[in-house]
């Protein structure tokens, strides 16, 4: 009976639990996550906030800088044409979302038709296009009014095309 010993007392251990410690840590871990955060949050806020233009500001644009280049001066009117109805195509795709530069004009007048488009801009846009077709395509030579008139038509489709914003 010797070997076998009697139950030790319950002893109470002093300085428990460590509290304190478990509380820095976890303040410690809030700031950090805080100080991300923040940090973050001001990265964000530092980014240049992208303005999306619309399709018209798009085509005038680009219509402008076509004026200024003054290839009709230069007399690359078959250039100048080419820019032109290139725009307008452009201008077609963004607002419809029709493919319009890999088309012939045939093709994008049917896309356009089948788009249920009213009647009056569907045939704008393609007497427009016909008519640039024919100076950069049968070599016709148009005359300076014919220019200009070609380019009051491109901005015409343009304003006639853009939605109406009712307030």
């Amino acid at each position: 009976m010797n070997d076998i010993r009697p139950l030790k007392d319950v002893m109470d251990i002093k300085g428990a639990f460590p509290s304190l410690w478990v509380i820095i840590l976890i303040l410690t871990a809030l700031a950090i996550a805080a100080f991300i955060y923040f940090k973050k949050k001001k990265i964000a806020e530092e980014k240049p906030v992208l303005i999306q233009k619309s399709p018209e500001d798009i085509a005038k644009d680009a219509l402008r800088l076509l004026s200024e280049k003054k290839l009709i001066e230069k007399g690359l009117v078959k250039e100048y044409y080419i820019r032109l109805s290139d725009i307008i195509r452009a201008y077609i795709e963004s607002r419809y979302k029709i493919s319009a530069m890999d088309r012939t004009t045939w093709e994008l007048f049917q896309e356009m038709r089948s788009k249920r488009m009213e009647r009056m801009h569907l045939d704008k846009i393609n007497y427009f296009l016909e008519d640039c077709d024919m100076v950069k395509f049968a070599k016709y030579t148009p005359d300076k009014k014919e220019i200009e008139e070609v380019y009051k038509k491109a901005e015409e489709i343009i304003d006639i095309t853009t939605p109406k914003i009712t307030a």
